[in-house]
């Protein structure tokens, strides 16, 4: 059989009976000496300063006694806004026993106050019971505080509410570069590093928006940083332009993060397979040792990237795909 090949005008040719024949073509596929430099950790955006930090959420109940016995529950800062959709129900048992249970359906805590002995109602034992729920809602409240104001350990057996309290008060900030940004010199995968103060270091995630190839617009959420270590994350799409990072708060206002490049270089075709033909991969003329490492999809062009086994370093590459 001989199916017409109409991207070139050519037959192609078989004596298999039966058998079909896939058009296939030979790409070269070639990034400049002056564009194969090294990764760059920097290189996209250099080193930033954390400029704000997630805050709490608090939740503030009254004993019936005095307007200023209280007790104030707070998340810890990490938790930023997840915390504001939980609230306090705060009610008084019938009989002389603190229980405090949990509504998950409604992210609702229920604090029921024994009704007898103000000193089983202590700011200490509601935290402890309310860690102890570890979770409500989906959200965590293992590392809740709870603090006691006026006479509250002294005096609270029965609650001045009348409906559940909100928590309220917690943001998660998060710091979106739009200026200042660097675009590879050709298509490449995304790196963040942190630097600075180690102890500021959260494990946050940076996310990344730009281009592709064919300059559609792509995201990618990069790994997640090691909490309280200087490291590099490294991403796997391949960008052409970046025109937003987001950096969620770290822990502390001493932790850097700078967006740079890596070593894998975004190719211009949806790959069903890895078509790279064997040995023809060359650096600086000089063919690779080793094969490169391809990435492929056949549906997002983002995904299909190649990763030589040495450093980019200045130097020509060729190499080339059945596409």
């Amino acid at each position: 059989m001989y199916p017409y090949n109409f991207k070139k005008g050519q037959l192609i040719g078989t004596d298999a009976a039966g058998v079909a024949c896939d058009r296939g073509f030979i790409a070269h596929f070639q990034v400049a000496a002056a564009d194969a430099i090294v990764a760059d950790i920097d290189g996209v955006h250099v080193a930033k300063a954390c400029p704000v930090l997630n805050t709490l959420a608090s939740c503030v109940v009254a004993a019936d006694t005095a307007v200023t016995d209280i007790l104030t529950i707070s998340s810890t800062v990490d938790l930023g806004t997840s915390f504001n959709d939980l609230s306090i129900l705060l009610t008084t048992a019938a009989d002389d026993t603190l229980e405090v249970t949990k509504t998950d359906g409604t992210k609702t805590i229920n604090i029921a106050l024994a009704n007898t002995t103000a000193s089983n109602n202590t700011a200490t034992k509601i935290q402890v019971a309310i860690r102890a729920l570890t979770t409500v809602g989906g959200v965590a409240v293992g590392a809740v505080t709870c603090a006691a104001g006026g006479n509250w350990d002294t005096a609270a057996i029965a609650t001045a509410e009348t409906e559940s309290i909100p928590f309220a008060g917690g943001t998660t900030a998060i710091d979106t570069i739009i200026t200042g940004i660097t675009n590879p010199a050709v298509t490449r995968n995304m790196t963040a590093t942190t630097d600075g103060t180690a102890g500021d270091i959260k494990a946050v995630q940076v996310t990344v928006t730009g281009t592709n190839y064919a300059d559609e617009v792509i995201t990618e959420v990069l790994p997640i940083f090691t909490v309280n270590s200087k490291t590099t994350v490294v991403g796997s799409k391949a960008f052409k332009t970046v025109t937003a990072v987001a950096i969620p708060a770290h822990d502390g206002l001493g932790a850097t993060t700078s967006i740079g490049f890596g070593d894998k270089l975004g190719l211009p075709y949806l790959l069903t397979h890895n078509t790279l033909l064997t040995a023809h991969t060359f650096l600086n003329n000089v063919v690779e040792g080793t094969e490169p490492t391809v990435a492929f999809s056949p549906t997002a062009l983002e995904s299909n990237t190649l990763d030589l086994n040495s450093a980019l370093d200045g130097h020509v590459v060729d190499a080339y795909f059945i596409v």
